[in-house]
């Protein structure tokens, strides 16, 4: 079984009641939490100025078969 690790850090910033109230409606509709949908927007965000980001794998696990 392949894991991804990520380390995350916490962070704070400050965002529009407007925007909240969106993402609180996706939330509502599709059941992706706020911190999810603020992720994935930088992720593509970031995708779409060039910025090339992976989150580190780990190695595969060398187990010995019984």
């Amino acid at each position: 079984m392949n894991a991804i690790l990520t380390t995350r850090k916490i962070t704070t910033f400050r965002i529009d009641e407007h925007l909240l109230d969106g993402l609180r409606i996706v939330t509502e509709r599709d059941g992706i939490t706020g911190p999810e949908q603020v992720r994935r927007a930088i992720q593509d965000w970031l995708e779409k100025k060039g910025v090339k980001t992976k989150a580190a794998r780990t190695r595969p696990s060398s187990r010995t078969r019984a």
